[in-house]
């Protein structure tokens, strides 16, 4: 299922990813596919960087949001697990 959404983040770049609200109740755009693809990139060559590779454990502790999902991309793609 996560192969399936990275492949999907680049097919589509400008569509809402991550939804929020504001203080209104207007829903607004946290994050677009694209931009959510970015940055499961950047996280990748980090965690890739600091010696994650497949079959490690990282501990993830970040808030719920696009930096989240982000992340999870990020440590599935290497083939490691998150905790």
């Amino acid at each position: 299922m996560l192969d399936s959404l990275a492949h999907a983040l680049r097919r589509h770049p400008g569509r809402p990813a991550v939804l929020g609200t504001t203080r209104t109740g207007a829903v607004r755009t946290k994050a677009t596919y694209g931009e959510l693809a970015d940055l499961a990139d950047r996280y990748t060559a980090a965690l890739h960087a600091r010696g994650i590779a497949r079959g490690g454990t990282v501990g993830v502790a970040v808030r719920p949001g696009p930096r989240a999902l982000a992340v999870m991309l990020a440590v599935h793609r290497l083939g490691a697990g998150a905790a």
